[in-house]
Order: structure tokens, then sequence, then C-alpha cells
């Protein structure tokens, strides 16, 4: 089973489209933690990525918010959201996610 999916990742070439995506996905990353002032800072590798959040914003309540609206991420400790999508995710799933998460982070400001 191991053998099969790794040799399933190179044929789909799925380390080069991660790489290829990565600055996409940070650059979504970056535009969220701009707009929101209690949104700290990016930080992560590849297709694992965080958003640190200040302390007046329970992580664990945005995540639950974004579930509410279709988004499934995690949280890291009491501040971080945690963000580790599909290797197959599109540059499209990138901007559906973005658009969710800024319409979720808008009810807490």
């Amino acid at each position: 089973a191991v053998r099969t999916s790794i040799r399933l990742m190179r044929e789909r070439k799925l380390p080069e489209h991660v790489r290829e995506l990565t600055s996409e996905f940070e650059k979504v990353l970056e535009e969220l933690a701009d707009s929101f002032d209690f949104v700290l800072k990016r930080r992560g590798r590849g297709f694992m990525q965080g958003l640190v959040l200040d302390e007046r914003v329970p992580a664990g309540q945005v995540v639950a918010k974004a579930l509410e609206e279709g988004l499934i991420i995690l949280s890291a400790g009491g501040n971080v959201l945690r963000f580790l999508p599909p290797l197959v995710a599109q540059k499209q799933d990138m901007l559906s996610m973005q658009e969710i998460l800024s319409k979720v982070l808008k009810g807490f400001i």
C-alpha cells in the first residue's frame, strides 16, 4: 500500500504541484492576515500552514464557524488556525477557502 501511494504521488506529480501552489496558498493567507488586525501572522511550510490569532479571538470558535460554512480547518493550541489542504487542491480551492474564511473572520470584528 505504501509503495502504491508513493508511486501514485510521483505519477501525479503531487510534490511539484504542491511546490507550485504553495505560493498562491501563502498569498491567500497573507492577504487574510493583512485584512484583520487580530490575525497576527502566517506561518508554515508547503501545504502545512497556520494563522496566528491574538487572544481576543479563540481559534476554536473560528474553527466551529468555518465548519458551519463548509470549511474544515483545525486549531493548534488556543490561538492558531491550522490548514492542511489536500495535496490535490487547486487554486480555485484556495480562493474559495479565502472567501469563506474572510466571511467567518468578519464575524469576529
